[in-house]
């Protein structure tokens, strides 16, 4: 008896905890109905009378993109609006939706949202007063009412049989022992959820304007909404930090994690919500140097910052900052505000690393013909008949002088800092420790010198050039060893007359 009054104590006190809200979606409209982050497909719109658009307008002081659902000659038939799929990436009785909108019309009931496939009564109105309801159960009072023209952040908050709506950070309803959303398992398997779109027998619906729209798994606080509130296009509430293991951290050429990272070179980091956007540095150079943050996204090694080369939702490329010491160092990934926990990884001053084709699983090494009439590679590697934008794709020839691409391979002389393109030099940028660079074939079978190892004209990209020795037809194992240090093995060249 004492047990069960400390429970029934407990449960008064502390109150039982409810899931964390995590974004699973969110949408800004900006000329476009993509997702901000790449884990959640474009939200789709529904316009059967090619009546919405995109237009500019004022939402709370600022100026914004914004998507239009308007008037459609019948509405009871010709109704716009927005489609989410949320699938299972929320349950059917605990999530919160987040939206920023303004309705264009003042008549009747209007129906702003809905989780039961357009079947059922059950969603989010506002009444002929202007109050929101959630029907049936929850309606905001007293001064409460929406305007038309005006935007507003409401945010809807569901728990089992309890609904909690929030109007510009406030708490203005809420519902307990209701029957909430479950008639939509009958036959909303996929967990549709519409916004502005209303019963097909029925006319309550309304034009309306859309700034932002956010799904969340999990419930967001009464702290969260209002903090929120306060910035709602920059907000990163319930978004998740960026996620990676030290064996997640990688040599860019050869994949590996041991000593993965060398200065000036290039690594990857292989993760989850690492960005929000995919794109490379190719138009991100600045004054001929690498960008230190890409896509607003930051690598920190030892708190100095790489070079970002490839942002996307699980993976990010980058170049190393220089004077990294050999042994441990840390690695953390910073996405806009959100920052991830320290990583350990380790750098080597020397760690070669040469880079491959992806096709055929990595097995042979990107490489091409000197004077750039080719790839070098089996003819058939891309499945293009033995071309690949307009040059030609074989094997190497021997006593031809061939380019392998690599990384790791050391400081040159005289030295470039990382990240910066380097500048036209007679000569090049040769590694420092040339005399000591080799390639074998094969193990020891064959062993040649580069006629040039050194920077290209690219940051951070070694170029190994080499005269094909005469060997008989073949695929080639080929390693390159320089300052004691050897390449990763299984990475092929292949030769032919």
């Amino acid at each position: 008896m004492r047990q069960f009054l400390i429970l029934l104590l407990l449960a008064a006190t502390c109150g039982f905890s409810q899931p964390a809200a995590v974004q699973v979606a969110s949408y800004f409209f900006q000329n476009n109905f993509n997702a901000q982050r790449g884990a959640a497909e474009p939200i789709t719109p529904v316009d059967p009378t090619s009546t919405s658009r995109f237009i500019t307008d004022t939402v709370f002081g600022q100026s914004r993109t914004v998507y239009e659902i308007r008037e459609a000659p019948t509405p009871k038939l010709n109704q716009g609006g927005l489609t989410f799929t949320a699938g299972n990436r929320i349950t059917r009785d605990t999530y919160t939706v987040e939206m920023v909108f303004s309705i264009q019309s003042a008549s009747g009931w209007r129906r702003i949202f809905d989780c039961n496939v357009r079947r059922s009564s059950e969603g989010l109105y506002i009444d002929p007063s202007g109050f929101l309801n959630y029907f049936s159960g929850a309606s905001s009072t007293g001064n409460d009412r929406i305007a038309v023209g005006t935007y507003y952040h409401v945010v809807i908050v569901k728990r089992p049989r309890e609904m909690y709506l929030y109007l510009n950070g406030a708490l203005v309803a809420s519902a307990t022992n209701v029957v909430i959303g479950e008639i939509n398992s009958e036959y909303n398997p996929n967990n549709i959820l519409n916004f502005l779109l209303d019963d097909s027998e029925s006319i309550e619906w309304t034009p309306a304007r859309i700034a932002l729209f956010r799904v969340y798994s999990g419930n967001l606080t009464a702290a969260q909404v209002r903090e929120i509130w306060a910035s709602p296009f920059t907000s990163t509430v319930g978004q998740p930090a960026p996620g990676f293991q030290s064996s997640g951290i990688v040599n860019s050429a050869s994949y590996a994690s041991a000593n993965a990272i060398s200065p000036g070179g290039f690594f990857s980091i292989f993760g989850t919500d690492l960005a929000d956007t995919t794109g490379d540095w190719g138009q991100s150079f600045t004054n001929n140097t690498a960008p230190r943050r890409l896509n607003n996204v930051r690598v920190l090694i030892n708190n100095q910052e790489s070079f970002v080369v490839f942002t996307s939702l699980g993976q990010v490329n980058a170049l190393a900052p220089d004077n990294l010491p050999d042994g441990p160092v840390t690695v953390v990934v910073e996405n806009g505000n959100l920052r991830s926990t320290t990583v350990q990884s380790t750098s080597r001053s020397v760690n070669p690393a040469v880079f491959r084709f992806n096709a055929q699983n990595n097995r042979f090494l990107a490489s091409t013909a000197n004077d750039g009439s080719a790839y070098i590679a089996p003819a058939n590697l891309f499945g293009t008949g033995g071309a690949l934008n307009g040059l030609a794709v074989r094997p190497a020839r021997p006593g031809e002088f061939i380019v392998l691409y690599a990384t790791g391979l050391g400081p040159t002389t005289p030295a470039v800092p990382a990240g910066q393109i380097p500048p036209t030099r007679t000569g090049g940028y040769p590694l420092t420790n040339t005399s000591e660079i080799r390639l074998t074939l094969n193990g020891q079978t064959t062993t040649v010198r580069p006629v040039y190892a050194g920077l290209s004209a690219f940051p951070g990209l070694i170029q190994v050039v080499f005269q094909v020795p005469e060997v008989a037809n073949g695929e080639y194992e080929t390693v390159i060893l320089v300052g004691g240090q050897s390449s990763p093995s299984a990475a092929f060249l292949p030769i032919a007359r």
